[in-house]
């Protein structure tokens, strides 16, 4: 009986493991003694023992960096790798499969060269940077290609379906989604785990048919689902059959709104979560019975439901699914759009934040294991070259040829390193001298055309009002002249918005240009002007004209506040709605006196430009708050974006 045998028998585990680590470390340091090492470091995870895991681990790297053992030294990151992964500490995680990744690289060992690939390839979709877990993927399925490894080729394939899929590659998506069957079929010829197997074909099932329901084709997704809810051992995955049931309810809601089997499919598959408590998937299924709830037209019924997966969301910091509940409620719980939306905002820009910096916290990671690992092989380099100093020294006058022969070189690099950062740096000062000369001549521009639109044009048109008033023995005479006024008039409004519109193609970013518009305000009452935007307002669906049309609706209803609120804050809001736009212009100010400023000439011209736009302008009075209001819809909405 060997020792691992007596192990499993005895009671007190831990005394009988320290036992065996302090005998094996009496042994002699060979690839033996580092392999059972390994061996006792599994069995101290088992027992949850982590410092003493942790501590036999890195004796057995030390042990394995004496003897320059990498193989043993890529499989002590491999296995701390695995431990993190699973404590769902991602970055620690990464950082241990990317130091085993290079390892193995380094030694030509291809098969788990693309494991560590693979794994590292999954933390990165956990966190969601899929560009460059499809990139780890892409890499390790290269790889894989010429290696006889039909599990982990199956399992590089299903990655690659989930993250092209995340990233919107559909057609690539199917490729890979084809080729699944196949790997399973071999699978099960070599006489794979047949339960692991039976998940596997669940899982594709599950997969292709949410594939298909996203892609809107809800017929070919449903022989999917039914063909694995049909499964026999379907009930010995109850999370994986919830999903299930809950995928084949959506798919219903596409093509069969009355189906009676919707509302028994969600409820089935939240009673099936609630019981393994899968909070994730509860939030979900709630989301699901919301949204069927609001095909029925149920609409108080879907605003509860939501809210409920909103607060267990909230309660669960679970980020897509609180983003998924608020961006529904914003749009149709009427009585608290404002507020939810504005926290919808907040969130996006939080969870934007928390990617960014992930991202570059993972960047930093793969950089510094770079970096140590070129100052590791410049120090052996390094070593190499002065032991080679230490032989050419029996020559010196070679050595002082040498000496001189490098310091010209250094002489010339220095010179020539200075030289180009000089260049470098006059490059720079032409760059921001044309960056700021861009930026006057647009805002005298923007200026220009505005004096130009909102005072010589109305200027002239009143001109022309009052001439054709005016009595005259010579009518004709009076015709022509008006007509001459007519004519100035369009032109320079021509003029106007095409300095607009030159003033929006030098601009990525619409919302940019309102932004500065509204915070660029001034009065005497010294008006505290804010401005909040979703930033991802997909201004594309406006023509250029369009634009111009709500920049100057815009500025007239600020002209409006400027001149009359006497306000001490004005907010300026866009919210983006399903098919249009909104702008809330909201003053704590003295209000509209009597309904004299809303007949007055800015305000006609504020319901003109509306009218080309097909929108609504709106003003109402909310407490102290007077709220303008103009809603624009879109031209024509791509439903595929």
């Amino acid at each position: 009986m060997n020792k691992y045998e007596v192990y499993t028998k005895i009671e007190n585990k831990e005394a009988y493991l320290d036992s065996i680590y302090n005998l094996i470390l009496s042994e002699t340091n060979d690839s033996l003694q580092r392999e059972e090492l390994l061996q006792i470091a599994t069995r101290y995870e088992g027992l949850d023992q982590v410092p003493k895991f942790k501590q036999t681990l890195y004796k057995a790297y030390d042990l394995a960096v004496k003897q320059t053992d990498t193989l043993h030294q890529a499989q002590v990151f491999w296995y701390l790798g695995d431990f993190y992964d699973q404590k769902q500490i991602a970055d620690s995680s990464y950082y241990y499969f990317l130091k085993a990744e290079h390892l193995y690289a380094s030694q030509q060992d291809s098969l788990n060269w693309a494991r560590m690939l693979l794994y590292k390839a999954g933390v990165l979709y956990d966190i969601g940077i899929y560009t460059e877990c499809e990139t780890a993927t892409a890499q390790a399925l290269e790889i894989l290609s010429k290696q006889n490894e039909t599990r982990l080729l199956y399992e590089a394939n299903v990655q690659m379906t989930l993250v092209l899929k995340e990233l919107k590659e559909y057609k690539a998506v199917l490729k890979y989604y084809l080729k699944i069957p196949t790997l399973l079929l071999q699978l099960e010829r070599e006489g794979y785990d047949k339960k692991r197997l039976q998940r596997s074909w669940l899982s594709y099932y599950n997969n292709i048919g949410d594939y298909y329901n996203e892609m809107n084709k809800p017929l070919e997704g449903r022989r999917h689902f039914e063909e694995a809810l049909s499964q026999n051992t379907i009930d010995d995955f109850p999370k994986l059959k919830a999903m299930l049931l809950s995928n084949y309810a959506y798919n219903l809601m596409l093509s069969d709104l009355k189906s009676s089997k919707i509302d028994s499919l969600l409820d089935l598959s939240l009673t099936l979560r609630k019981e393994v408590n899968h909070v994730q998937g509860i939030i979900n299924g709630k989301i699901y019975k919301a949204e069927f709830n609001l095909l029925k037209n149920d609409t108080l019924g879907a605003i509860i439901g939501m809210r409920e997966a909103y607060e267990l969301a909230l309660a669960n910091n679970s980020g897509y699914e609180l983003m998924n509940s608020l961006k529904f409620l914003a749009e149709y719980d009427q009585m608290n759009t404002e507020s939810y939306y504005v926290t919808y905002l907040e969130l996006q820009d939080s969870l934007h934040n928390i990617e960014r910096q992930t991202r570059n916290k993972f960047a930093r990671i793969a950089y510094e294991t770079s970096e140590i690992e070129k100052k590791n092989d410049i120090l052996i380099k390094r070593n190499s070259y002065l032991w080679g100093i230490t032989i050419v020294i029996l020559s010196f006058s070679f050595i002082g040829f040498m000496a001189y022969h490098l310091q010209l070189k250094n002489k010339k690099l220095v010179y020539k390193q200075k030289e180009l950062q000089v260049v470098q740096h006059i490059q720079e000062l032409l760059l921001q001298k044309q960056e700021i000369a861009n930026r006057v001549r647009d805002q005298e521009r923007e200026r220009i055309a505005r004096d130009l639109h909102d005072g010589i044009v109305s200027n002239i048109h009143v001109l022309r009002s009052n001439l054709m008033l005016l009595p005259t023995s010579e009518p004709q005479k009076k015709i022509r002249l008006n007509k001459q006024l007519e004519e100035a008039e369009e032109q320079l409004r021509n003029l106007s918005h095409d300095m607009f519109k030159k003033l929006f193609k030098n601009n990525d970013n619409f919302s940019d240009i309102v932004k500065d518009l509204v915070l660029q305000q001034k009065n005497t009452f010294e008006t505290n002007f804010v401005f909040i935007a979703n930033n991802n307002i997909k201004w594309d669906y406006y023509s250029n004209n369009q634009k111009i049309q709500i920049y100057l609706i815009l500025l007239e209803l600020l002209h409006n506040v400027n001149k009359h609120s006497y306000a001490s804050e004005c907010k300026v809001i866009l919210i983006e709605m399903a098919q249009s736009i909104i702008i809330r212009v909201c003053d704590n100010g003295v209000g509209l006196a009597n309904g004299k400023v809303t007949r007055g000439m800015g305000f006609k011209n504020v319901h003109h430009r509306l009218k080309g736009l097909k929108g609504v302008f709106t003003i109402s009075k909310l407490d102290d708050m007077t709220m303008m209001v103009i809603e624009v819809p879109y031209e024509k909405k791509n439903t595929n974006l």
